[in-house]
């Protein structure tokens, strides 16, 4: 029995290890005190590897205007923050489309393959290779901002999507107390400039606002422009280790 019982200790020892590396927050999108969208990213580290998964989709009214389901995840080296794959798969009104991106060996090699409307018939499909000159995924390239603005109040990201590089300037222009559904957070706010040219109706446009938690370097509200309108997000829910993005990006590297 007591055999039994050191045994039974242990696997909840490596149950709770396993939860210590997951975070997953939640947030919904609003318009006018309506909320149209949701999304939650999760992250999973084990040893020196990150792993980002996301969802956003569109529901209530936002649904029956204009139906967007895109899913993605990306794999990055710690504690570098280096990118090493990235997919997102798109569903956006009767645009569909699959994207990959694999980094290594000082290379990109890229994978896109385009359907007709929202059927499985592939419309178009292209593979094509480019020289890693720094500029990583969007998943790698939001930690980046949330690791260098708790560091320096002005810099840029370096991003690569849609077969282009793209330089995002960032500021951080004040601090603020934030009251969320998940609770209230002392956040930073940063000014971000998305100045991408990308395919779909979630076209970034204008200003984006983001407030970023302190204490755990998790973004709490987004004020967010795209081509078909405005939206405003904020923390509905945190699961698992709240502090493990604090902990990846303050990591020594």
């Amino acid at each position: 029995m007591d055999r039994a019982f050191k045994v039974f200790a242990v696997l909840l020892g490596f149950v709770g290890f396993s939860f210590a590396q997951e975070l997953k927050a939640c947030y919904r999108a609003y318009l006018f005190f309506m909320p149209v969208a949701e999304t939650c990213i999760t992250y999973k580290q084990q040893n020196n590897n990150l792993k980002v998964e996301s969802f956003v989709r569109t529901i209530n009214v936002g649904k029956a205007v204009k139906r967007v389901y895109n899913r993605g995840d990306a794999e990055i080296e710690l504690p570098d923050l280096s990118p090493r794959r990235f997919v997102y798969y798109q569903e956006e009104g009767e645009f569909k489309r699959y994207q990959e991106y694999i980094f290594g060996g000082g290379k990109i090699k890229t994978t896109e393959i385009k359907y007709v409307k929202l059927s499985e018939q592939i419309e178009k499909k292209e593979e094509k290779e480019y020289n890693y000159r720094g500029y990583v995924d969007p998943y790698t390239a939001s930690l980046i901002l949330y690791r260098d603005s708790a560091r320096v109040n002005k810099g840029t990201v370096k991003m690569f999507y849609d077969d282009k590089e793209y330089l995002l300037p960032y500021g951080v222009v004040g601090r603020e107390k934030i009251d969320t559904p998940a609770g209230s957070f002392i956040a930073r706010k940063i000014e971000v400039h998305p100045n991408i040219e990308t395919k779909g109706l979630l076209k970034p446009r204008g200003t984006w606002y983001l407030w970023i938690d302190e204490e755990t370097n998790l973004p709490v509200r987004m004020e967010l422009k795209f081509a078909i309108g405005s939206a405003s997000a904020r923390l509905e829910r945190v699961d698992g280790d709240k502090n493990l993005l604090r902990s990846v990006l303050s990591a020594k590297r």
